[in-house]
């Protein structure tokens, strides 16, 4: 009796319980897996190289500061302009559109003369014959800018305003000027810091107007007295075609271009001198003598 007891609780207990295997069967088991290697080359080849990002950086940077340092330059440009106007003095710069037409020439086909003995400095504007606004200059003796730009470029010269000044500065010279630019809605031809005011300006340079031929003759001219023949004589053709102008204008003003200028192949009237002044823009036209 007691062997039998004891036999059926060790079986019992030898057995595996079967409500422990339903429980442990039941209960969900998490495996970990590694990450597949395609995953993991996917992720590294979408992502940029380093040296790619600094790059990027570096140029998104240097952009940046590009916009920033125009902008800057713009409103010191744009704060220089407004000091000097109210420098000059709202009361003191006439407007360009208030001021009246002269003819350049007189009736007696003289050109003109403007001169105040009173002014020390003048602003003056020359225009065509649609009164289409060409050159803006500064200069102390106005009559004679006056003579100057005609025999340079006498078929732009119909017309002018001048604004003389008793007590000029550097500040009320500009202000006046780029006063008039701002009110004609765009810079004058005249005035391109280029070629056109290189013409209004200086003596004319005739080896810019060489024909094909000139070319050759002054090339294969001899150093010396040869080549300044060739010169001497492209400035007396340029010479000839403004005279043509200046009777077409029915000028009869007595403009002689110097002789010895003619050697180098530049033209402009003889004895005709304006002195330099510091104190006003450069944009004054300089003859040579």
């Amino acid at each position: 009796m007691h062997g039998i007891a004891n036999s059926s609780i060790s079986v019992a207990l030898s057995r595996p319980s079967l409500f422990g295997n339903e429980l442990s069967s039941s209960t969900p088991k998490t495996v970990f897996r590694p990450q597949s290697t395609s995953v993991r080359v996917t992720a590294a080849s979408s992502a940029e190289p380093k040296w790619k990002q600094k790059l990027a950086a570096a140029d998104e940077h240097a952009e940046k500061t590009r916009q920033a340092t125009a902008q800057a330059q713009e409103e010191y440009f744009r704060k220089q302009a407004e000091q000097r106007r109210q420098e000059a003095g709202a009361g003191t710069v006439q407007r360009l559109n208030s001021l009246e037409f002269y003819p350049y020439l007189t009736e007696e086909g003289l050109i003109a003369d403007y001169s105040q003995p009173s002014a020390k400095a003048s602003v003056y504007s020359i225009f065509d014959d649609l009164k289409t606004l060409q050159y803006i200059g500064v200069t102390r003796q106005v009559y004679q800018s006056m003579r100057l730009h005609f025999a340079r470029v006498p078929s732009k010269c119909f017309y002018i305003k001048v604004q003389h000044l008793s007590r000029p500065n550097r500040a009320l010279l500009e202000g006046i000027r780029e006063q008039w630019i701002v009110e004609n809605g765009s810079t004058p031809v005249g005035n391109d810091n280029g070629e056109m005011q290189n013409v209004w300006e200086n003596p004319l340079d005739c080896t810019a107007l060489m024909t094909d031929e000139e070319k050759l003759l002054f090339e294969e001219a001899a150093p010396g007295p040869p080549k300044a023949k060739v010169l001497k004589n492209v400035a007396k053709r340029i010479e000839a075609g403004l005279k043509e102008v200046f009777q077409e204008r029915k000028c009869t003003d007595k403009l002689r271009f110097d002789p010895k200028l003619k050697d180098r192949g530049l033209l402009d009237l003889k004895g005709l001198v304006i002195k330099p002044d510091k104190s006003v823009p450069t944009s004054t036209p300089q003859a040579t003598a």
